[in-house]
């Protein structure tokens, strides 16, 4: 049977192969011959390679081939042209109209009158010139002394030029007070009229130049001149002449600057002052002032000192020292201080009347050198509306004027002169949010060791005052203030000559103040002024009472 089957399959094969052959060779159709085939059919597949997904040997770690890259730089050709930037138009603020003139106008109790007049040139790029005038005067009534009649009386004509790089000012000024002794017991003593009033008649004149440079590396200078004289009612003259000048330029990062000056004054003796080697004394100050300002990262430094050769009852040099350092602590917020330095300060009769002006004409002033200061503190701000500062002040003054009961006139106050050592804690903190309410507070607290006299006389142990302001839509300006002062100590004669001297204590006080203004418009306003709002009854110097509860009231008008 296999052999048959063999033989069946040759024989097919060999026809099948002839068939092919002759189809090739004559291109033609098998044509239409039909041909049976009888087998069973069995498919037969060929061996065929598969990829094995079993995963071979360690695939855990993979070290990547180094790679290495060279970027070669090509400049990209652009072809961009700018246009021209349309400038911002930036709206100016239309300024306020302003006028030449104002008139102050007001009355009160006690007798009060009071008038002022300001005349003022409008704005310029040239300069400008101003004149003001005032008159106040009074007539209180106290109880149990005499006559307090005063009057205040003040003119000035103050002009500036500009240059471009320079400025020029002047004034002419005058003043004539009127005051009365009238620290006494009106009671039991009677004293000459003629010999009760004072009247102070002071005519100066000031003149000078002044840089103004914007940019850095200039000299920048100043130079000025100054003279007045001062009468009273008992023939006392006093000329007072002075001449300043001062050069500054910045160097690197230093700014170094010299100043200098020169004053000469003399008071003439009173007609009740009695001829001794201190009278008609010419008097002159030469003063020269080095000093460099030096600063890096907000750290600031003046380093300098002064050198002052004074002509008084007898002739002296002095050298002070100037240094002042400030370090910030904390950005914007607390910086530290401390100040080492001295100088000699001047005692007129001017100055001398201008802080007390019922001293005897027949004083002696003589200058009083502050040795040796100390200051440390710091300074800083909360924020943008509080600020604050405190420190403390040590050091010697020789020959502080102190004011004591006169040993013949005893409604008029004489001068000794002690070397004192002072002790100042100094504190203040202030508020302004914006230009409608400020509010500010200051304390001083004072320790004073005389070197031959008992008390520091007529010095307080202390001192506080505050100060507020409200602006409430510019119609109406509320300004308040609260000032306290300490207990001080005055000198008197005893009754019994053998014991000599004697002290009576001062005491302090509390005062208060306040003022309104009602802008009813832009050119008219009415205000009332109220001081001593806590009825008070205090002398600010021995036997000299001070004014009760009084009040100021008027007008004000621009055109």
């Amino acid at each position: 049977m296999i052999k048959q089957s063999l033989i069946l399959s040759l024989g097919l094969s060999v026809m099948s192969l002839t068939c092919l052959a002759q189809q090739v060779k004559e291109k033609e159709d098998l044509g239409d011959k039909e041909y049976i085939i009888v087998k069973d059919y069995k498919p037969v597949l060929a061996e065929s390679y598969k990829i094995s997904d079993v995963p071979e040997g360690d695939t855990s770690t993979y070290t990547a081939p180094p790679l290495k890259y060279k970027l070669e730089t090509k400049k990209a050709e652009t072809n961009y042209e700018t246009a021209t930037i349309k400038a911002v138009r930036v709206k100016d603020e239309a300024l306020s109209k302003l006028y030449r003139n104002l008139v102050r106008l007001g009355i009160g109790n006690y007798t009060k009158y009071n008038g002022e007049l300001y005349v003022n040139s409008l704005r310029s790029k040239r300069g400008s010139l101003g004149l003001a005038g005032r008159h106040f005067s009074g007539s209180p009534s106290l109880k149990g002394v005499g006559n307090s009649a005063y009057s205040e009386n003040y003119a000035q004509l103050a002009g500036k030029y500009f240059l471009e790089n320079a400025l020029f000012f002047g004034d002419l000024n005058y003043n004539r007070d009127v005051v009365h002794y009238y620290g006494y017991q009106a009671s039991d003593t009677i004293i000459d009229k003629k010999d009760l009033r004072q009247l102070f008649s002071n005519f100066g004149v000031n003149a000078g130049i002044r840089s103004n440079y914007l940019s850095k590396g200039n000299l920048d200078y100043e130079a000025s001149f100054g003279f007045s004289t001062l009468t009273d009612h008992f023939d006392v003259t006093e000329n007072d002449f002075i001449v300043n000048a001062k050069g500054a330029k910045e160097v690197e990062n230093m700014y170094i600057q010299i100043a200098t000056s020169f004053n000469y004054f003399k008071k003439s003796q009173a007609s009740n002052e009695s001829l001794s080697l201190l009278s008609d004394l010419n008097r002159n100050i030469f003063r020269i002032a080095p000093s460099v300002f030096l600063g890096k990262d907000k750290a600031k430094f003046e380093l300098g000192a002064r050198v002052v050769v004074a002509k008084d009852d007898e002739s002296t040099v002095h050298f002070y020292p100037n240094i002042k350092v400030s370090l910030p602590i904390s950005e914007h917020v607390v910086s530290v201080f401390a100040h080492v330095d001295g100088d000699l300060k001047k005692n007129s009769y001017r100055t001398i009347t201008l802080e007390n002006p019922f001293v005897n004409s027949a004083l002696v002033p003589l200058n009083s050198s502050e040795a040796i200061m100390l200051t440390g503190g710091l300074n800083g701000n909360f924020n943008s509306a509080v600020s604050f500062a405190a420190w403390v002040k040590y050091g010697t003054v020789n020959d502080m004027a102190l004011f004591v009961a006169d040993n013949v006139h005893e409604n008029k106050f004489g001068l000794v002169y002690d070397d004192v050592n002072i002790l100042d804690l100094h504190a203040e903190l202030s508020y302004k949010a914006d230009e409608k309410f400020n509010i500010s507070l200051q304390y001083d607290q004072y320790s004073y060791t005389a070197d031959l006299q008992a008390k520091a006389w007529h010095k307080p142990q202390n001192e506080v005052t505050l100060k507020a302001a409200y602006n409430l839509r510019d119609k109406i300006v509320v300004k308040a203030s609260v000032f306290g002062r300490g207990n001080s100590y005055a000198r008197l004669t005893a009754s019994d000559p053998s014991l000599g001297f004697v002290s009576e204590k001062i005491k302090g006080y509390i005062d208060a103040n306040l003022g309104i203004e009602y802008h009813y418009s832009k050119i008219l306003s009415v205000y009332l002024n109220m001081n001593n709002l806590g009825f008070s009854k205090y002398n600010r110097w021995y036997s000299f009472p001070s004014e009760g509860f009084n009040i100021l009231g008027g007008i004000s008008y621009s055109f």
